[in-house]
């Protein structure tokens, strides 16, 4: 048998992948070494969620970027594209119990949004 260790944490939402909605993920992010920084794609949001994210996030005004494959699956991945927004929502994730190579080594299912959260009081990240 195997066991993977999941706990739920925080990350700030630092853009959004797909453009068909039931494709949509969130790019999460958590400061380390005082730097914003990519630390996983979660998994497609459902439509409550998406619902709630949506009206908090503001475009940085950037175009469409690649997020190097490795933090969203296996190192070798294609890059993913996605739209930077300002890092300003806390969402609450379930997510492994560590951080393999600065990302979570399977993608995190976003659960909610913390509105009693802001991006700088989650501080650094704890699991790197």
């Amino acid at each position: 048998m195997k066991w993977r260790r999941r706990h739920t944490t925080e990350a700030v939402v630092i853009g959004v992948t797909g453009t068909v909605p039931a494709r949509q993920a969130l790019v999460l992010g958590r400061m380390r070494a005082g730097r914003m920084r990519a630390v996983g794609v979660s998994l497609p949001v459902g439509d409550r969620l998406r619902a709630a994210v949506a009206p908090l996030r503001h475009p940085t005004g950037e175009h469409i970027q690649d997020l190097p494959g490795t933090i969203g699956g296996l190192p070798g991945a294609d890059p993913i594209p996605y739209l930077p927004v300002k890092p300003e929502v806390v969402v609450e994730i379930e997510a492994d119990d560590r951080l393999e190579y600065g990302r979570y080594r399977h993608r995190p299912r976003a659960l909610r949004v913390r509105g009693d959260l802001t991006p700088d009081r989650l501080g650094e990240d704890p699991l790197h």
